[in-house]
């Protein structure tokens, strides 16, 4: 009988029994015990940065296969109605919450919102190609978009993609009003913005450049045939670099006048799956797969280029 309890003990006691149980243990684990690892949630997410957040899921379950990851996409408006009626947890858009939208989570969720920057995006300026015309002062985008007479200004109309985009409300917001005057028109989709440019010369289209920025995706490359982006100008009070595109050099220095920073807003309160997630996007693989689709990311690692008598080559 000791025998026994002793060959017993040497069993359960051995290193690879404990390794063995441990996986066990983990491989039975339940999907809806999250942390940041491991568990099921849902995230809503702005539809203009779609390609982008589709990389990054498909990234982090590939690393994380106990992860369970739902995005679903939405126009800015209709998530942010969404999550204001507790339907998401996590979110992400392109603008940090205004102080009105945080105390309504304090107050009625009893939570703080917490912010994790991973990305700067910029508004584009689109037009015909054939236009002579390849820049355009701020103040003139903001008479355009109010439907102020300006005879600087040579374009008629401004198309968006959706009323309720995350793009439309930025502009809005310059201009501190709530609806459009003027000849500002929301088409359907991207396709519809692209054939009305291509139809019609005199007008400019506002999209977020996070569509077409991936330089590696040929298809997103072949919608801009056609079509030139106009460069702007910085605000009149503000120091002038001259008339800028929305490039990730004039980003990362805060040149361009139409960008914006990208934040999944978190309000679960819990080290979950969700901030699981967040933490990825921020973190190294996450940032390098935001530089790679020609975003600027928030946080960027260092890189070491080795210089010889050929062509430089980065080993890092």
């Amino acid at each position: 009988m000791n025998e026994l309890f002793r060959y017993m003990l040497k069993i359960i006691f051995n290193p690879r029994f404990i390794a063995l149980l441990a996986m066990l243990i983990t491989s039975c684990k339940d999907l809806s015990e999250s942390s940041p690892t491991i568990g099921k949630t849902k995230i809503a997410c702005d539809i203009q940065i779609k390609d982008l957040m589709l990389q990054q899921e498909a990234i982090f379950e590939q690393r994380y296969k106990y992860a369970d990851l739902t995005l679903e996409f939405f126009n800015e408006r209709d998530l942010m109605q969404l999550w204001l009626a507790d339907s998401f947890r996590n979110v992400i858009i392109g603008r940090p919450l205004d102080s009105l939208e945080i105390r309504h989570f304090k107050v009625n969720q009893q939570v703080s919102p917490r912010h994790f920057p991973f990305a700067v995006g910029a508004i584009a300026l689109l037009t015909h190609q054939n236009n002579r015309d390849s820049s355009l002062t701020y103040e003139d985008f903001l008479d355009l978009c109010a439907g102020r007479k300006n005879d600087n200004v040579r374009y008629s109309t401004l198309v968006i993609e959706d009323s309720g985009s995350g793009v439309a409300l930025y502009i809005l917001d310059l201009l501190k009003s709530e609806k459009f005057t003027g000849s500002v028109y929301a088409l359907n989709t991207k396709m519809a913005i692209i054939d009305y440019l291509k139809k019609n010369p005199n007008a400019i289209a506002a999209v977020d450049w996070a569509e077409f920025s991936d330089s590696d995706d040929s298809q997103k490359k072949s919608l801009l045939n056609g079509l030139q982006r106009l460069a702007i100008s910085r605000p009149l009070d503000s120091l002038q670099y001259g008339f800028l595109l929305p490039d990730q050099y004039n980003l990362q220095d805060k040149r361009y006048p139409l960008q914006r920073t990208w934040q999944f807003i978190s309000c679960s309160g819990k080290s979950d799956l969700a901030l699981g997630f967040a933490s990825f996007v921020a973190g190294e693989i996450g940032q390098k797969i935001v530089l790679k689709a020609g975003m600027l990311p928030i946080f960027q690692t260092e890189r070491w280029i080795e210089f010889t008598n050929g062509d430089y080559k980065i080993v890092n």
